[in-house]
């Protein structure tokens, strides 16, 4: 292995799902970075030139694509379009989702279908859909997003909890499944990460004492951070790894 070039992407494609979300958008900023094409898949098309610039200047192609994760033909139309436009997908980024933090007995029936249809549902659909392409070439890599809430119970956290154990439990069965074909599958699990979503909410002095008091590192992660595994785990250095799940939380899962 060429360890000086592991994370050397030229030629490579790769599709973002919630492409320009923070976390997303640092995603296809790396790729860039490192010689990769994008292609950027959201329901907000706002930030896109952005990020599309952003990425161009870095050194690989980008571009953007609309999609609604509610609705699976959407979902269909978006990677047939990511095929179109950059020939095919090497490597599957599957991080869009949302979250709603309440009690667990205030939640609805319609939050339930968004949340669990947007993490979960959309998840799987575009991880088999696009699953579909690589075993047709015989070679792939996907990457979900994950959180430290799909293996801890967090109050508030019901529903995002419940979406995100069922991306670490799919992870392990997707990647089971398709072993054998050359393609991996892992999940990244992030802690509390800052960005511009969360930004306020961490700024807060109360709960940020009460949340960096429960992680050893004392600080919060940064949206590179969980980039830079993002990339290992596409890269040739990662390709023995597959069905797990590494989380992106200074520490707060050692206790």
């Amino acid at each position: 292995m060429n360890y000086r070039h592991m994370m050397d992407f030229s030629g490579k494609n790769v599709l973002v799902t919630g492409g320009t979300g923070n976390l997303g958008a640092e995603f296809a900023r790396a790729f860039a970075s490192c010689g990769a094409n994008v292609m950027l898949a959201d329901i907000n098309a706002e930030p896109a030139g952005e990020i599309i610039a952003e990425c161009e200047r870095l050194g690989g192609r980008a571009y953007f694509t609309e999609v609604d994760l509610l609705d699976v033909e959407s979902i269909r139309n978006m990677i047939a379009r990511t095929i179109e436009k950059l020939g095919c997908i090497d490597i599957l980024c599957n991080n869009a989702g949302l979250n709603i933090r309440k009690p667990a007995i205030e939640f609805t029936e319609a939050e339930w279908d968004r949340l669990i249809g947007v993490d979960l549902k959309a998840a799987f659909f575009v991880a088999t859909t696009v699953g579909k392409h690589m075993l047709e070439r015989g070679s792939g890599r996907v990457v979900n997003t994950a959180s430290v809430s799909s293996a801890r119970g967090h109050k508030n956290l019901a529903l995002y909890a419940s979406a995100k154990g069922g991306i670490r439990q799919m992870t392990k069965v997707l990647a089971h499944e398709w072993a054998e074909a050359g393609i991996t599958v892992n999940a990244v699990g992030p802690g509390y990460i800052i960005t511009k979503q969360t930004k306020q909410y961490l700024e807060n002095p109360e709960t940020r004492g009460n949340l960096l008091s429960h992680i050893p590192m004392k600080r919060f992660g940064l949206e590179s951070e969980v980039a830079s595994l993002v990339l290992f785990l596409a890269s040739e250095g990662g390709a023995y790894m597959t069905g797990q799940t590494i989380y992106v939380e200074g520490g707060r899962m050692i206790d």
